[in-house]
């Protein structure tokens, strides 16, 4: 940490640069019809979701910047807007009203809604002018969902009766329809089941068959030839499946994980043909996009500079892609099938191209491991070869993963001389199902051990100052964040971004969909008391700051404030900053402006170097 930087809230707010507060991932949910691609992306100014529609070479927002487009489904949304020839249906976030937007423009008009619901995973039917979504319905412990299909102005029930529906998948001819159903206690990827069901001629359900394969299934999508294809984990990664008739076929061995950890609705990581498909491989924590013949093997690889894939969807002989990679951050670009021709359409931010991670994999327990994305810094310490300050960074979920990609606020840290590691300790996704199962009845302990494994290693190796460690974490990243904390003294500050710190409590608060997670992840009642921060207070004696939403329904308020007062009463230095009309996650570009900087200056308030 260099002594010629300032590391006061107001100098540093002054001297950001804006796109270190946008996140690197803001473009998602993108999707393409004959008149275009669409895709949402965050505001720069307000942080709220615009529809956005690409046709012609230019791009076009197609809903005001007040308006913000998004569902709030399980508390992770997904699936917030369904396509037609010439207007799109979109989810109002705050209202989850659900209104029709014409592509050529003008005033939006309501298309359905009912108060105490809220809509997500929608797609369009056009054979009858509809639109098909998950409905949620009801607040806390006492709501259900069900998957409907709604005209403008009228409901008609699809499916009920299961606790969690996903998104649905309906066949080029309309006639089938397909989705995903579980039950508490289970999240999606742990126990699923497939449903595919024939409609009639009035757009209902008759015999809905079933297909379990014992563990989890995800994203069925029909093919052009209408043979269903879903990812299905029972093999031990997800790899894609073939339905036809009353066949199965595994359409790829490859012993990797083909899609992410589905925590929202309607992603969209794999397309299918007749003679193939398109899938997203996951291998050593970064995506490759490759196009598969009929007997499973690669044949051709798209967008190779892409290390994440947020979304895939073709349209008029195009493949269209959401992409990250070590060198840029989301764009979105086409490629054309047959002779590759490839446009990149839009990207978000300039770049530093020598910013390229080290993959670092760590061996801990004799034969497990876990791997880590390591940036060097560029301040002096570097340039001399010499140990520098620290920060390791934790994903959330906690079966969520980190991807080697280019992030300004990484960035960032590196310019204000830092070093950076994003780690994927055991029990992150991506990695096949024991790997992420590996957290089971563990979370607390397995992730802390990898944490303090990897600072061990990074000062071993001289690329850490071990008095300048740093650590931070958002949502179930916070939970490791303080139970390291609890565990060790090697770390001289860090930083908790509305992080879980009292399980027992959050299993009673929750919502509904992670009702069942926290007994999964930490065990009965006893192992969460044991494994939950706020039990360990008397363990930590590294100052903390606390980043918390006030709307949070996730991790509530009251369990930051009860961490941090209990943290003062043993005048360990704690502070809480509360951003108000905030959630589970800080969106506001001018509140992440404010979290960045009022982090930064904690940290180097409490170092020997920092001013």
């Amino acid at each position: 940490m260099s002594k010629h930087i300032t590391f006061d809230v107001s100098s540093l707010l002054d001297t950001m640069p804006r796109e270190v507060a946008l996140p690197a991932d803001g473009l998602s949910e993108l999707q393409a019809t004959p008149t275009g691609a669409f895709w949402l992306a965050a505001n720069p100014a307000t942080g709220r979701k615009t529809l956005w529609h690409w046709a012609n070479g230019e791009s076009r927002a197609l809903t005001p910047p007040l308006y913000d487009v998004g569902s709030r489904v399980n508390g992770y949304g997904g699936g917030a807007y369904a396509c037609f020839d010439e207007f799109v249906v979109i989810i109002d976030n705050p209202s989850q009203q659900l209104l029709q937007q014409p592509l050529a423009g003008g005033e939006a008009r309501p298309w359905w809604s009912r108060p105490d619901a809220r809509y997500g995973g929608m797609i369009a039917d056009p054979h009858r002018c509809r639109v098909l979504a998950v409905e949620e319905y009801g607040d806390g412990r006492q709501g259900s969902q069900r998957l409907v299909a709604i005209r403008e102005g009228e409901l008609d029930v699809i499916a009920e009766g299961s606790d969690f529906y996903g998104a649905p998948s309906l066949s080029p001819n309309g006639r089938w329809l397909a989705w995903v159903e579980w039950q508490l206690p289970n999240m999606p990827w742990q126990r699923s089941t497939l449903k595919i069901a024939e409609l009639g001629d009035d757009g209902l359900a008759r015999a809905i068959n079933c297909w379990d394969g014992g563990t989890a299934v995800s994203q069925p999508r029909f093919a052009s030839d209408g043979g269903l294809i879903v990812m299905s984990d029972h093999g031990g990664w997800w790899q894609p499946y073939r339905f036809k008739g009353e066949t199965v076929k595994l359409l790829s061995d490859w012993p990797a994980d083909h899609i992410p950890t589905p925590w929202q609705l309607g992603e969209s990581h794999h397309l299918w043909q007749g003679d193939g498909g398109i899938v997203v491989r996951l291998e050593e924590g970064a995506a490759h996009v490759l196009h598969l013949d009929s007997q499973g093997r690669s044949s051709a690889r798209y967008f190779p500079d892409a290390s994440r894939v947020a979304g895939l969807a073709s349209a008029e002989g195009w493949l269209y892609a959401i992409t990250q990679g070590v060198g840029h951050t989301a764009r979105l670009e086409r490629v054309r099938f047959g002779n590759n021709e490839h446009q990149k359409l839009l990207s978000l931010a300039t770049l530093d191209l020598s910013l390229v991670p080290e993959t670092l994999t760590i061996t801990v327990g004799g034969d497990e491991w876990f791997t880590a994305f390591l940036y060097h810094g560029d301040g002096k310490e570097a340039q001399a070869g010499s140990p520098m300050p620290l920060i390791i960074r934790v994903h959330g979920g906690p079966t969520s993963a980190s991807y080697p990609v280019y992030d300004p606020l990484v960035h960032w840290w590196t310019q204000q001389g830092f070093a950076v590691a994003d780690i994927n300790p055991r029990g992150s996704g991506n990695w096949g199902r024991a790997f992420r199962e590996r957290f089971a009845g563990e979370w607390g302990q397995l992730d802390v051990e990898d944490v303090i494994a990897l600072a061990d290693e990074l000062v071993a190796q001289g690329v850490a100052d071990a008095e300048q460690l740093f650590i931070r974490g958002q949502s179930a990243g916070g939970f490791t964040v303080l139970n390291t904390l609890a565990a060790t003294t090697c770390f001289r500050a860090g930083a908790s971004l509305y992080g879980v710190t009292d399980a027992p409590r959050l299993a009673t608060q929750t919502h509904r969909f992670e009702s069942g997670y926290l007994e999964w992840l930490l065990g009965d009642t006893a192992s969460q008391r044991r494994q939950s921060p706020c039990y360990r207070v008397n363990s930590i004696n590294s100052p903390v700051i606390f980043f918390q939403g006030d709307q949070d329904r996730v991790v509530v308020p009251e369990q930051t404030h009860a961490m941090a007062a209990a943290l003062q009463q043993r005048d360990v230095k704690a502070r809480v900053v509360l951003f108000d009309d905030e959630g589970h996650g800080i969106r506001h570009p001018d509140n992440r402006r404010r979290m960045i900087a009022e982090e930064l200056a904690f940290f180097a308030s409490t170092s020997h170097t920092g001013r």
